[in-house]
C-alpha cells in the first residue's frame, strides 16, 4: 500500500490563497529551470516496450515539462510540478518548466525546449497527445511523455505513455460516500464531460450499488473545471435537494464548493490534493495523486535506454487516499480495504467512460 503523502507547508498556502483569490488558470507565462542536485535512485520499473538503446546516465538528459495552468493552484497543476521538482531531486537533472500553456500553443513551447537542449519532454495533461504525436517523429532523440486515459497502440517508438485511471480511485470514494450518507442522498459534482470523468462518475455508481444499493447519486455536469461560482451554484442545488456528501470532481471549482457548505453538515470529498485545511468539519477524504512515482519510473526506464512504454497511474502507484474523517472508524476502515483491494488487483473494475450509465 502506498503511503500517504504529508501535505506540504506550501501545498497549504497555496491552498488558502487560492481560496482567497478563487481565479481560474488563465494563458500565457514564463518559462522557469532549474538545476537538479547530486543525483538519486529512480522509483520501482515498470513495464516497456517498443525502441530500446544502450543505457546512459541522468547527466545526459534535460527534462522539460509543459503545464496547461499555473503551479500555485494547489491542484492539478502544483502536482505535475511536484513530480518535476521529484525528477530533479531524484535524478540530478536539470528541470525546466512552461506553465499556463494551451494547447495551441504547446508545440510552439515543446520545440523551443528542444532547441535548449532538452530530451525529455513531458506534457501534464490528456489535452497535449495530439502534440506529441506530431512532434515525436519530427523529432527521434527526444523522448516525449504523454498523460492520457489508458494505453494506446501505436504511438511512436520514443513516446512514453502515463495512463491515469482516475476511476479506480473514485470507486473508493463512492463507497465511502455510501456509508458515510445520513440522507441516503450523495450528490457528484463534474466540469467538464471527458470520458476520464464519465468513467468516474460510472465508477462511483458502482461502488454505491455495490455497498448501499438503496442511495440515490445525483450528478451535476457545471461545464467548466476551474469556475467555482458554477460549482458553488450546483452544490448548493444538490445540498436542497437533500444531498449531504458530495464528491468533487472538478479543480478550481472546487474552492467554491467548499465555501457552499461552510456551517452545514455536508460531507466533501476531492482529489488531486488534500484541502481538508480549508474545511476540517467537512471533508472526509481525497484521493491524492502523486504524478512523481510514475514520473520517476518512466524516466529512469528512459536513462537505461527504453525509450517507449506505457505505465499505469491507479490505487497503489501514484494514487493514495487522505486519512478519513469525520466519519465513524469502521467506515474509514471499510473504505481503505476496498481501496487495497483494488491496489492488490484483488477488486477488477471496468473502465466505462462512451456515457454516464443511469
Amino acid at each position: 500500500m502506498q503511503a500517504f503523502r504529508k501535505p506540504s507547508a506550501r501545498l497549504a498556502v497555496l491552498l488558502v490563497a487560492a481560496l482567497l483569490l478563487l481565479t481560474a488558470c488563465g494563458g500565457g507565462g514564463g518559462g522557469q529551470s532549474s538545476q537538479g542536485g547530486q543525483g538519486g535512485q529512480p522509483g520501482q520499473s515498470s513495464q516497456g516496450g517498443g525502441e530500446t538503446g544502450g543505457g546512459g546516465t541522468a547527466a545526459e538528459y534535460k527534462f522539460a515539462m509543459i503545464l496547461p495552468g499555473t503551479v500555485e493552484d494547489a491542484d492539478y497543476n502544483f502536482v505535475g510540478y511536484e513530480a518535476l521538482k521529484d525528477i530533479e531531486e531524484a535524478f540530478g537533472m536539470t528541470t525546466a518548466y512552461q506553465e499556463r500553456v494551451a494547447p495551441a500553443d504547446a508545440e510552439r513551447v515543446a520545440r523551443g525546449f528542444i532547441n535548449d537542449g532538452y530530451n525529455i519532454i513531458a506534457f501534464h495533461g490528456g489535452q497535449f497527445l495530439t502534440t506529441v504525436t506530431k512532434l515525436a517523429p519530427e523529432f527521434p532523440d527526444v523522448t516525449f511523455i504523454a498523460e492520457t486515459a489508458g494505453d494506446i497502440p501505436d504511438l511512436p517508438d520514443n513516446v512514453w505513455n502515463i495512463g491515469r485511471k482516475f476511476y479506480q480511485g473514485f470507486y473508493a470514494l463512492g463507497a465511502l460516500a455510501a456509508h458515510a450518507t445520513q440522507s441516503g442522498k450523495i450528490g457528484i459534482v463534474v466540469g467538464i464531460e471527458l470520458p476520464d470523468f464519465i468513467a468516474s462518475i460510472n465508477a462511483i455508481k458502482e461502488a454505491v450499488a455495490a455497498e448501499k444499493p438503496e442511495v440515490e447519486v445525483v450528478y451535476t455536469f457545471v461545464g467548466d473545471q476551474n469556475d467555482p461560482v458554477k460549482a458553488r451554484q450546483a452544490a448548493e442545488a444538490q445540498i436542497n435537494s437533500g444531498v449531504d456528501v458530495i464528491i468533487l470532481v472538478v479543480n478550481l471549482g472546487a474552492f467554491g464548493v467548499i465555501e457552499a457548505v461552510q456551517g452545514k453538515p455536508v460531507l466533501l470529498t476531492t482529489y488531486y490534493t488534500d484541502k481538508s485545511n480549508l474545511a476540517p468539519d467537512n471533508f472526509a477524504s481525497s484521493l491524492l495523486l502523486d504524478f512523481g512515482v510514475p514520473y520517476k519510473n518512466v524516466v529512469g526506464r528512459i536513462i537505461e535506454g527504453q525509450r517507449s512504454g506505457y505505465e499505469e497511474m491507479r490505487p497503489g502507484n501514484g494514487m493514495s487516499l487522505a486519512p478519513v474523517t469525520n466519519v465513524p472508524a469502521q467506515v474509514g476502515q471499510r473504505v481503505q480495504e476496498v481501496f487495497d483491494q483494488i491496489a492488490s488487483g484483488q477488486l477488477q473494475l471496468e473502465e466505462k467512460s462512451d456515457a454516464v450509465i443511469d
